[in-house]
């Protein structure tokens, strides 16, 4: 009979039928994640695994992440993702889709897999045949052998790449006895320790750290880095049918050749990932692997009008390939034909989830009705009254015996709702066990990745999602902490020919690390060179000298002169100019800590519901900066809080969640910003944030009428105005308020003079937040504690959904049609031109190219207000394509602007792309970042190696290995007033923020003794062995490290990482280790000298050491023969004979032991 109905279906119910199934059934009525929780019953650890197919990559990661949740084996549900580029488009897939694909592939012909979710793309293109995927995986087995060189060759032919520190998928390093590799299926990295060939264990490590952690593993499979496999007979296979394919296309042999060169030299050039079928012969299909009986399609229109434009987009690839005279496969090598595809499909049992019952008079097909629905009632209550309205619903469920579950992603947001919810005298519990066990009348919560959920009233179950009662959140990928705060080491970036500042020297430039061996001692020293050809050899111990230069131009640096006076003159001017400042920031300091303010109220449940409509995960550091800003507030004191953090940290919800407490208490607050486009985003963004409350904001700003103005100020001095937000307009005499309690400084240092003596006077009155996007460093955080509150976000928005980057040249379809693919979405374009010269040239051709774009063009030698103008309309979406010098680089926020597109990118460094990308990216819409190098047939050995890295890039934030130095950079001068950039110029960056800090010290009347680099020359074979550790900047932060050290347990915890990452330590590494024990007693005990003579140490102290006079006096009266004194106040010590390195630091840690007494 056609079109049965059966209504009313359960979930039991809906598994019978589809397992008595011999055709299609139809299911109706399945709202939010209904559908998995259905499609979780059809799941078996044995037979055939399920096929899910729905219109796009999106949809099937919501849908898998859900299936996941409900099913028993969550790690049995598996994407299968397309590569998310048009077919031929010249670009690279990107390696973690690469790695999800070959993960999910390898599972299923391991038969680990109970469900496949993919899209028409995924399932239309052809794969790796199962034949060669079975024979690429490596399997290694804990205390089994392997012969290393063989596996070394093995990891080669997989399209792994050797380097020396591996911090990026797809790499390994052999280091000794320890392979590290980082398998691209794989979350984290996994060091292998050997035992000659014998693996003795497997360890997951922290990419970032270095560090292994506990989780030990006792099998390891290796999957092939890349789909493209172009090693061995791969390669040969490779080039054979290359060449008959251009010799069938009559493509001249350059073209041949010069892809083969790329090929051969490990480079995947962008586009060539569809020549896959040469790399094989021929490939098979997802079905080829899948021997399913159940295909499951959600909404099947959609899905075959996705496969109709994916068809389409296929013979546009081809002509497009046809007409750029470029080498391609025939289009069915790679893909399945739509009536392959149909055939493949037509499986034992079709089940279509859909939203509207289509008749259909030609099947005979089951039709499923659920009686289900959503959650939106929620969302459409006011944001005071939602909690309320929920905890009704909540109520009335329980009363009824419902089994309820409230997901929130984190813990976090759960307690959060959990302390809304209280008042109603709810009180969910944590779910502790899944899949959810569905017990009636209980109420839970849990933490999972699913926004959306359903009611299903035959059941009595309801899912209530944080998004459906807060609204839609923005997903952050997790990311590890440590990865979120960690600032390299500068010297870790350290390269010859890099500029460096010797304490003592002044600026030398960095030559290199050298082993100098000379009478009877060698080791490591850094060699530096000064004006005239001088030369110094720095010992690693005394590193901590050194620092890398870093003051922004590096065009004018002048070399010092090694023992010339200009040095000093230079230190000297530098710290008369650190001391003014420093006293100024104290006066401030003395003057608030007298003061009494208003003491604002704790935060009620009105702001936490307020704070949980946040539609962004906080980070720890954006949590904690709230909490120190509460505090602050209800402490009865002025508060004065700096909030540093980068474009896009977070610092605003800050600044709002301080504003809305302050409205709260019937106190008004004034947001003053340095220019009309930052007055408009903050308006903007505080109008979003406080809709439905009754909080009263207003702008005042030259692109307002003077009528408004006058409305406002009028509004403001009346108290009907709870939050003004402008530029300094607010800080003129006529600006009246009736109550102020709060002001908000938004880049306070790029206010004029008499703006800042303005704010300054306000400081002691009123509650004073600055926010700051300049990142102060960690030096200077330390300096400031105490004189004004400081909190620091430096968790970066890097991941908060990674931003597809793709390198490629230079082509106009691919331009074309990445603006396209953007403003079809709604979003916005930056298009980056770093050229002032050329950029009207090049915002022409983008007109000619894509006349569909509104263009506009902004760079930073415009006037000012021009470029005002240009970029208000942008934000304001009058235009949708910004073609801009790199003046974007920093302070716009501008969610809309999904894409960006950096031309020549090849001449960009890598701190700068990090910035540029970090532009994109900002909202619940996925960024895409293209980077475009120069389209020449053959690039140079350099530009090669450039892509190598560019190639890096597009894993999410590798190769953005960005040395602090570089963000502590941007904008320090500016930090610290004029006068102060130029001292930061003259003495490097570093050196500046450890003079303001030991400055701030001594004026605060607390003791500053100084440093103490003791120098020793015991005649020691003291270094780490360049075969230990080969990478030379790797040496150099070790070497950092150790000179470093206040005390042994810092030490201890070295070894440890040394032993961890490249085994045991030789010899000289451990007399080395021994000599930075004995310097940390030198330091402690302020002597600066310990040195051997062949018969005697020596050891010379410092003025102010803490060794007592009486005691060297008292070992010289008992032992005359031993010990003598000499008149510069050095003490030797004779010794009977020498020993080994080891024993003579030994004899000269026990004489210290000697100095202080018994």
């Amino acid at each position: 009979m056609a079109n049965e109905e059966q209504a009313h279906t359960t979930r039991h119910a809906f598994v019978q039928t589809v397992n008595g199934l011999a055709g299609r059934a139809e299911v109706l009525g399945l709202h939010g994640c209904a559908a998995a929780r259905f499609l979780a019953g059809l799941l078996t650890p044995t037979g055939p695994a399920l096929l899910v197919v729905v219109a796009d990559l999106d949809q099937a990661r919501q849908l898998t992440a859900e299936l996941a949740f409900f099913s028993a084996r969550p790690e049995k549900i598996r994407l299968f993702p397309h590569w998310e580029m048009a077919p031929f488009e010249p670009l690279v897939p990107h390696s973690e889709i690469e790695a999800t694909r070959l993960a999910t592939l390898y599972g299923v012909l391991q038969g680990e897999v109970e469900a496949v979710v993919t899209t028409p793309a995924a399932l239309q293109q052809r794969v790796i045949p199962r034949q060669a995927l079975h024979t690429l995986c490596e399997e290694l087995i804990l205390e089994e052998e392997y012969d290393r060189h063989q596996l070394q060759q093995r990891l080669h032919d997989l399209g792994y790449r050797s380097v020396p520190l591996v911090e990026d998928r797809g790499t390994y390093s052999f280091r000794g006895d320890i392979l590290d590799l980082f398998p691209p299926t794989l979350e984290q990295p996994v060091r292998i320790d050997f035992f000659g060939d014998y693996i003795e264990r497997m360890r997951v490590y922290d990419a970032l750290t270095q560090r292994s952690g506990d989780q030990q593993l006792d099998r390891l499979t290796l999957l092939p880095s890349r789909e493209m496999v172009l090693t061995g007979s791969y390669l040969d296979q490779f080039s054979q049918q290359l060449k008959q394919r251009c010799d069938a296309l009559e493509l001249p042999r350059t073209k041949r050749e010069a892809i083969l060169e790329e090929v051969r030299e490990g480079l995947l050039s962008p586009g060539r990932s569809f020549l896959l079928p040469l790399n094989y012969g021929q490939l098979d299909s997802l079905f080829d692997y899948l021997a399913t009986d159940t295909v499951v399609t959600v909404d099947a229109p959609a899905v075959e009008q996705t496969l109709d434009q994916f068809s389409r987009s296929i013979e546009q690839g081809v002509a497009h390939m046809v007409a750029g005279e470029e080498p391609y496969v025939e289009p069915h090598q790679l893909y399945l034909a739509p009536q392959e595809l149909e055939q493949q499909l037509r499986v034992k049992r079709q089940i279509h989830l859909a939203d509207l019952h289509i008749y259909d008079l030609d099947h005979d097909k089951s039709v499923l009705r659920v009686e289900s629905c959503g959650n939106g009632e929620f969302l459409q209550q006011a944001e005071p009254q939602r909690i309320r309205h929920l905890a009704e619903r909540l109520t009335a469920w329980a009363d009824q015996q419902w089994s309820i579950l409230l997901v929130c992603r984190r813990s976090g947001q759960a307690q959060r709702l959990n302390d809304l919810l209280k008042p109603y005298e709810l009180d969910p519990q944590p779910l502790t066990t899944l899949p959810w066990n569905e017990q009636r009348g209980t109420l839970h919560w849990v933490c999972a990745d699913i926004s959306r959920g359903f009611q299903l009233p035959d059941e009595k179950l309801v899912v209530v999602t944080e998004e459906e009662v807060f609204g839609q959140r923005v997903k952050r990928r997790r990311r590890n902490e440590l990865r979120a705060k960690a600032a390299l080491s500068s010297l870790a970036e350290l390269k010859e020919r890099d500029y460096v500042v010797h304490a003592d020297h002044g600026i030398g430039l960095y030559l290199g690390l050298e082993q100098l061996s000379s009478s009877g001692m060698s080791g490591d020293f850094l060699k530096l060179e000064y004006a005239g050809g001088d030369m110094l050899y720095l010992p690693v111990e005394r590193i901590e000298k050194v620092q890398k230069y870093a003051a922004g131009d590096l065009q004018s640096v002048r070399l010092d002169k090694m023992g010339g006076t200009a040095w000093a003159k230079t230190c000297q001017k530098a710290r008369a100019a650190v001391e003014e400042m420093a006293r100024e920031l104290l006066t401030i300091y003395a003057r608030r800590e007298m003061a009494e303010a208003f003491t604002f109220s704790p935060p009620d449940d009105v702001f936490r519901s307020f704070e949980a409509a946040f539609p962004y995960e906080e980070t720890a550091d954006q949590m904690a900066a709230i909490q120190d800003v509460l505090e602050d507030m209800q402490s009865g004191r002025p508060m004065d809080r700096l909030i540093c953090g980068d474009v896009g940290y977070g610092k605003t919800e800050v600044a709002i969640r301080a504003a809305f407490k302050a409205a709260l208490d019937s106190k008004q607050v004034a947001v003053v910003v340095p220019t009309t486009i930052l007055a408009r985003q903050h308006y903007a963004t505080f109008l979003e944030r406080f809709h439905g409350y009754p909080v009263h904001v207003e702008m005042i700003s030259r692109f307002r009428s003077a009528a408004d103005q006058k409305r406002v100020l009028k509004e403001l001095a009346e108290g009907q105005v709870d939050v003004v937000i402008g530029t300094h307009r607010l800080l003129q005499r006529d600006v009246h308020f009736k109550d102020l309690g709060m002001v908000v400084i938004d880049e306070e240092q790029r206010f004029g003079v008499s703006h800042k003596e303005r704010l300054k006077k306000m400081r002691a009155q009123v509650a004073m937040l600055t926010l700051s996007a300049t990142p102060i460093p960690r030096t200077l955080n330390m300096g400031m504690i105490g004189m004004r509150d400081l909190s620091i976000i430096d968790t970066p928005p890097v991941d908060r959904l990674a931003i597809r980057t793709y390198v490629t040249r230079f082509d106009d379809d691919l331009i074309r049609n990445a603006i396209l693919r953007e403003l079809q979405r709604g979003g916005q374009v930056y298009f980056v031109h770093n050229r002032v010269q050329s950029i009207g040239a090049m915002a022409e051709f983008l007109a000619t190219l894509v006349p569909e774009a509104k263009i506009a063009v902004g760079h930073g030698q415009m006037a000012e207000k021009e470029l005002e103008k240009v970029m208000l309309g942008f934000i304001e979406g009058e235009t949708n394509v910004l073609v801009a010098s790199t003046i974007i680089e920093n302070g716009l926020d501008i969610p809309r602007a999904n894409t960006i597109i950096v031309n020549r990118a090849d001449c960009f460094g890598l701190s700068q792309l990090y910035q540029l990308r970090g532009r994109v990216g900002r909202s619940k819409n996925r960024g895409y970042a293209y980077l475009l190098i120069p389209g020449e047939a053959t690039l140079t050995k350099d530009a090669r190696a450039r892509l190598q890295v560019l190639q890096d890039l597009t894993e999410l934030g590798a190769g953005f290995r960005v040395a602090s130095h570089d963000l502590e950079l941007r904008g320090a001068g500016d930090l610290l007033g004029g006068r102060q950039a130029g001292q930061i110029a003259a003495i490097g960056f570093e050196m500046y923020t450890e003079l303001l800090e030991e400055t701030i010290q001594e004026l605060k009347g607390m003791e500053s003794e100084g440093r103490i680099d003791p120098e020793i020359r015991l005649g020691l074979h003291a270094f780490l062995p360049d075969n230990y550790v080969v990478d030379p900047n790797q040496r150099l932060v070790f070497y950092k490290k150790m000179a470093a050290a206040e005390d042994d347990a810092t030490l201890y915890d070295i070894v440890d990482e040394l032993q961890d990452r490249y085994g045991e330590i030789p010899q000289p590494g451990l007399v080395l280790l021994e000599m930075m024990k004995l310097r940390v007693e030198l330091k402690r005990l302020r002597i600066d000298l310990a040195e051997f003579d062949g018969r005697r140490l020596v050891f010379g102290f410092h003025p102010t050491t803490t060794v007592s006079p009486d005691a060297l006096l008292a070992l010289i009266q008992e032992d005359p023969q031993r010990y003598s004194l000499s008149p510069d106040f050095r003490i030797a010590v004779r010794l009977n004979e020498r020993g080994s390195d080891i024993e003579l630091i030994e004899e000269a840690k026990k004489q210290l032991q000697a100095f202080c007494g018994p």
